[in-house]
């Protein structure tokens, strides 16, 4: 007996150890395994990298990466990769993001195409807080508040009625025509504490604006406010730019230009008694801050009073501050950008109308409209209310989610990146509604449109897993990506995108059977970039970008049938098309409504937005958009 025993244990084990995959002899990790800081229940830790190295004599395929447990995920890196010859190398980022009190013990397991396994050990301890806290009202309205002017304060109190006390780290708010009174992080919340805390708001133009208040806990994941406001024509003379000048670079040039509400032109500006500027800068009678700044203008925050008097001798002034921060060696000369072989400011499209670029007409629409055909945009509208929770076959349910998918290269995650906590914190977000960041470091059209890309594998296996959905899931996708440096000249290097474009919808109708709708944005402005080392998206191709995207949607509004989205035409082979937000700049130039891009917005390449200051430029603009468009606040808000 006791032997027959002994038989199927043994048999036991040596079937179990026969099903367990061998260990890769081929690539080793660089560290060999990750230990990660104490983090509260839904916080992220900062991303920590391992680098994988082919140490065989041939090539090398990662077919899939993997973790054994759900506190860690991916940030960067894709797979299947091949590694092709010894030495060779790949890399992962990856992040802590515990979801219980406890030790985790896991592996980030990456498998071979020969079904052999390399694990890199991960541990991290995830703990709760025992602080509580709530925030009152989570809503506030600023209406009709006259352009130069600031309104009233309201306030919102932060509350903590848990059994320890909390720290309020950081306060980021999009847009910046809201403000927050000063207070000094981080703010510590006692235990039945309370933190009130001061919003204002200055429009600088006639708009209709909503936005979010980030706050940032060092215990919990982020809470947020939901803020709108609309600027209303002023009644007298006033200066209507943000008392916050655009950022300047120490030793470099700068530009910028002031404007009014109201009053009778023609205006004339000039410093109020007793200010200066800092060296090497002056101020035109026409209200334009230019010049290089000196080598002694050391790097800070400079005060200084501008006024401005109107025909009718009316006058009025304003305290302006302007940051000086370090050089960080891109191409801060380039305030602005010419179209090429000429002396013209490249106009952005939403400036340029119908007016041509190069014998191409603006806008971002037909017959150069800003506008989405009305035609279009009700399919869009309908199709927006058509959207309702899926469990994860994609069927509908009331207990299920939807999914909101970005998709692009580096600098679209990064930007993405910056948009999620503010997205997530926000009150006004639907519940419903998961947003996930699928953009990867060289994720560009040219591969995304191979059905078999890894940068789809990598969105199906990983970034989507790691968020909790599938891809019977994702409704929506928000996508701003190019391909680099093209050959040629206008349009002839644009052509070739408009195409990937085309076949990637295909694509993507395919991978997520459920997908309604995809809102595109082009690049930032890249003139920062040109002549720094080997620029990835100089001027004028990404500003030429945005005819790519123009033509795209405008075959698709003209009933291409490879860009069919409705039924009664033929079959359905690609999700309905349209501009999401549109944020190029002519550098310090600026366009219309005073969007401008300086040197400071970018990080030492001049390619990709700077976490400071260039990430929110584009996360206030894609929170805007999605939270005011006909066809996205059907699914993106809360009712």
């Amino acid at each position: 007996m006791y032997r027959s025993m002994f038989a199927v244990v043994l048999g036991a084990l040596v079937s179990l150890v026969a099903v367990q995959p061998a260990v890769s002899q081929e690539i080793t990790a660089s560290p060999s395994s990750l230990s990660f800081s104490n983090t509260y229940v839904g916080k992220v830790t900062g991303s920590k990298v391992i680098t994988i190295t082919n140490v065989s004599s041939g090539t090398v395929i990662i077919q899939s990466i993997a973790f054994d447990c759900p506190a860690f995920g991916i940030s960067a890196g894709v797979a299947p990769t091949s590694l092709f010859k010894t030495g060779t190398i790949t890399h992962y980022s990856i992040f802590f993001q515990p979801t219980a009190a406890q030790v985790y013990n896991c592996n980030f397991i990456l498998t071979l195409q020969d079904n052999t396994t390399l694990s890199v050990p991960l541990t991290g301890t995830g703990l709760t807080s025992t602080a509580t806290v709530s925030i009152s009202p989570t809503t506030l309205s600023f209406p009709n508040q006259a352009v130069g002017s600031t309104s009233s304060s309201q306030t919102f109190t932060i509350s903590n009625t848990g059994t320890s006390s909390i720290n309020l780290t950081a306060i980021t708010i999009a847009p910046p025509s809201f403000t927050v009174g000063a207070i000094t992080l981080p703010a510590t919340i006692a235990k039945g504490g309370n933190l009130p805390v001061t919003v204002f708001y200055s429009p600088s133009q006639v708009t209709s604006e909503t936005g979010a208040i980030d706050l940032t806990f060092n215990k919990i994941p982020d809470k947020g406010v939901t803020v709108s406001g609309n600027g209303v024509t002023a009644s007298s003379l006033s200066i209507a730019t943000f008392s916050t000048l655009p950022q300047a670079t120490a030793s470099a040039a700068y530009l910028a230009t002031l404007g009014t509400s109201a009053g009778v032109g023609p205006f004339t500006w000039s410093l109020a008694s007793g200010s200066t500027l800092p060296s090497g800068l002056t101020l035109s009678s026409a209200g334009v801050i230019s010049g290089t700044l000196a080598s002694s203008v050391a790097t800070g925050t400079y005060t200084f009073a501008i006024q401005v008097q109107d025909s009718t001798s009316a006058t009025v002034s304003k305290n302006f501050t302007l940051g000086v921060y370090a050089n960080l060696k891109d191409n801060c000369a380039n305030l602005s950008f010419n179209v090429p072989g000429t002396s013209t400011p490249i106009t952005a499209l939403t400036d340029l109308g119908t007016g041509t670029y190069q014998g191409s007409q603006g806008g971002l629409y037909p017959s150069g409209s800003n506008v989405r055909p009305t035609t279009h945009d009700s399919d869009g509208v309908a199709f927006a209310q058509g959207i309702q929770p899926l469990d994860s076959n994609g069927n509908p349910s009331p207990t299920g989610k939807y999914v909101l998918l970005a998709i692009g290269e580096s600098t679209a995650q990064n930007e993405f990146n910056r948009f999620l906590p503010i997205a997530k914190a926000d009150p006004a977000k639907n519940p419903n509604l998961v947003i996930v960041n699928g953009a990867q470091g060289g994720a560009t059209p040219k591969l995304f449109v191979a059905s078999s890309s890894y940068y789809w594998s990598t969105i199906l296996n990983n970034y989507l897993p790691q968020n909790g959905v599938t891809a019977n899931q994702v409704v929506a996708v928000w996508m701003e990506d190019t391909d680099g440096i093209a050959s040629g000249t206008f349009p002839s290097d644009i052509t070739t995108l408009q195409s990937e474009y085309e076949t990637m919808m295909q694509s993507m109708l395919t991978k997520f059977p459920n997908l309604k709708l995809v809102y595109f944005s082009p690049r930032v402005y890249a003139g920062y970039s040109n002549g720094v080392g080997k620029p990835s998206n100089p001027e004028p191709y990404a500003y030429e970008v945005g005819f790519a995207v123009k033509w795209a949607i405008q075959d698709q509004i003209n009933g291409a049938s490879n860009l069919n989205y409705n039924p009664n035409n033929g079959p359905v082979v690609a999700p309905w098309m349209a501009w999401g937000p549109y944020y190029w700049s002519n550098g310090m130039l600026g366009r219309n409504d005073g969007l401008v891009w300086d040197c400071e917005d970018f990080s030492a390449d001049g390619t990709h937005p700077s976490s400071t200051f260039g990430q929110l430029k584009v996360a206030t603009q894609l929170l805007n958009f999605l939270k005011t468009d006909t066809t996205t606040t059907p699914w993106y808000v809360a009712h």
